[in-house]
């Protein structure tokens, strides 16, 4: 019994650093957007001419719930669509040059997070931790 608390409170301290590391996202230059639009701003900065269609699988969820969210980053001048050429159906997104300053900003805050636990913990306790997390999520 004695261990399940030991897991469970590593687990609520593991929590409570996620807040934080998220409180760090929407403070700054970054308070005027939400945890989901910088989700959608990564997703569409790593995989460069993604579709709604993707997106939505991804995330799975809904195509109009992704179209929605995509629609408020067209309308704030951070994502713009672009038709193919090939496939008039077919439309990628990209970000703009106001949405690449986000993602620039996003991603110092993830880099200043990583060289925080860089300090704290050796290689091997790096590579511990990345193999742990990985077995975890798969649960």
């Amino acid at each position: 019994m004695h261990r399940e608390l030991e897991l469970v409170e590593s687990i609520d301290k593991l929590t409570e650093l996620t807040r934080r590391f998220q409180k760090q996202l929407l403070t700054g230059d970054l308070k005027e957007y939400t945890l989901r639009q910088l989700y959608y701003i990564e997703l569409i900065h790593k995989k460069t001419g993604i579709s709604i269609s993707e997106l939505s699988k991804i995330l799975d969820v809904k195509k109009s719930t992704v179209s929605i969210a995509v629609n408020q980053l067209i309308d704030a001048d951070i994502v713009i669509k672009n038709q193919s050429k090939t496939d008039k159906r077919f439309y990628s997104l990209e970000l703009t040059s106001k949405g690449a300053d986000i993602i620039n900003k996003h991603m110092q805050v993830h880099r200043n997070t990583i060289r925080k636990i860089l300090e704290i913990l050796n290689p091997e306790e790096v590579d511990s931790f990345i193999k742990i997390i990985n077995k975890i999520s798969k649960v």
